[in-house]
């Protein structure tokens, strides 16, 4: 008997979970970035993580190991872009940039990934796609400039901006890599497979950081820190990730991070006492529209 296929809605489901988790994500790492370096919460993030996905995917690894060997290039590509890499420039620019700023530098992955994905796979962004990845990023300049376009001349950019910026093109290169997984390949034996090499390749930039600015204290913040960056920005948000983009694609997924300063603004109201203002309406507004022209399958898609 077969199973039941997925929910047509579920992808975008999965999507948007990831986008709301990694936004707290980005929040923790700013408010604690004089309590954690950025290597030290990233090598404890992803250890925690690997103990956590050894559990899950225990059943599965001894018979999959030897289709991680068979791909062990493609592996060590997802662990650098997309684990390594990527985060290293992340926390290490949230140490000297706003969330705001970090969000809005987040929000330009979508326009890198169609290249990337055409670079690799020959995707093309069809004109339907390309019209809701341009009315998204409308909705992400109105929350950004908050509706007031003179704003966009005292937008500073410092170091932490370009570091984030940086880190941009290597998210698009693992969201189009994910493509390439094997069918016979289980999501949590890649998960652990990245989890686990990460960690080890993150290793000497752990202890280099640790020598020169010393470890972190003891304490429920920075255990909660961890602990959240580890369970839910890692083992969730990854599988939420990994799983919506399997199902419809880089390209697609891509206008999903534009919800990130969407979240930020939830966030701040639900968390920090801030009020919802009348310039976060349009821009939501404009946000869902961009992303449901994005997924939405009319009955011809032509290419740009």
């Amino acid at each position: 008997m077969k199973s039941n296929p997925d929910h047509p809605a579920l992808p975008y489901l999965l999507l948007a979970t990831s986008t709301a988790i990694w936004a707290g994500n980005f929040i923790i790492g700013r408010l604690m970035h004089g309590d954690i370096p950025p290597m030290t919460l990233n090598f404890w993030r992803w250890t925690a993580a690997t103990v956590i996905f050894l559990v899950l995917a225990a059943p599965k690894l001894k018979s999959e190991l030897h289709i991680l060997q068979q791909h062990w290039k493609w592996l060590v590509m997802l662990t650098l872009t997309g684990v390594v890499f990527f985060h290293a420039l992340v926390y290490t620019g949230l140490r000297s940039t706003t969330v705001v700023n970090a969000g809005l530098m987040m929000a330009t992955n979508p326009i890198v990934i169609p290249p990337i994905a055409w670079v690799i796979h020959r995707d093309k962004l069809t004109r339907q796609q390309f019209a809701g990845l341009m009315v998204s990023l409308l909705g992400v300049a109105v929350i950004v400039t908050r509706a007031d376009i003179s704003l966009i001349r005292t937008l500073t950019f410092n170091t932490g901006d370009l570091l984030l910026l940086a880190a941009v093109p290597l998210w698009g290169i693992y969201s189009v890599l994910l493509k390439d997984r094997p069918k016979e390949l289980s999501a949590t034996v890649l998960l652990v497979a990245i989890a686990c090499l990460g960690t080890l390749l993150m290793l000497p930039l752990y202890l280099w950081e640790l020598n020169t600015m010393g470890g972190i204290v003891i304490n429920a913040a920075n255990l909660a820190s961890i602990g959240y960056v580890a369970i839910f920005a890692s083992v969730v948000a990854y599988f939420c990730w990994n799983g919506g983009v399997a199902r419809i694609g880089a390209i697609k997924a891509g206008p999903f991070l534009h919800l990130l300063p969407v979240f930020s603004a939830l966030f701040a109201m639900l968390f920090l006492g801030e009020r919802l203002e009348a310039y976060h309406i349009p821009g939501i507004a404009l946000i869902g529209v961009g992303i449901g022209l994005t997924v939405w399958r009319g009955r011809e898609a032509q290419a740009l």
